[in-house]
């Protein structure tokens, strides 16, 4: 501990001993072992807080890289969206868009609050396959 040998320690404990006595020295002792306690749990909660600082960076320049690759891969999209709508359309294919909003904005059946509205199907007779066995005629 500290550079010092079993020796040095005895030392450093005897004089300790003969300069504040026996009345206070365990009482010394005490605040002593106190002090390197409360150093060594600020000393690990410096390293705890490093070490999560350490690891919110690499969180950061793990984000930022996958960032980077979503644009790089969403180019090509907007790239082809683009695209496709500088094509310019059919005439029948417009037709067929406004006949189509047309048909949605006269729907008879928006006006009548269609969640409400239920369509039961007639239920059909249960038919059996299975023959049945005739009485005798009642003679």
């Amino acid at each position: 501990m500290f550079g010092m040998g079993f020796f040095e320690l005895v030392v450093v404990v005897v004089v300790a001993i003969i300069f504040l006595g026996p009345d206070k020295f365990p009482q010394a002792m005490l605040d002593l072992a106190r002090f390197f306690r409360a150093v060594k749990k600020t000393l690990n909660d410096a390293k705890e807080s490093l070490d999560k600082e350490i690891h919110i960076e690499e969180l950061k320049k793990e984000a930022l890289e996958y960032q980077e690759l979503l644009k790089q891969q969403a180019k090509p999209l907007g790239d082809l969206k683009q695209e496709l709508e500088n094509i310019p359309q059919m005439p029948e294919v417009q037709d067929l868009q406004e006949s189509v909003k047309s048909l949605a904005k006269s729907n008879p059946l928006e006006s009548l609050n269609a969640p409400e509205l239920e369509i039961k199907q007639a239920e059909k007779p249960k038919v059996s396959l299975e023959k049945t066995p005739k009485s005798p005629p009642d003679a």
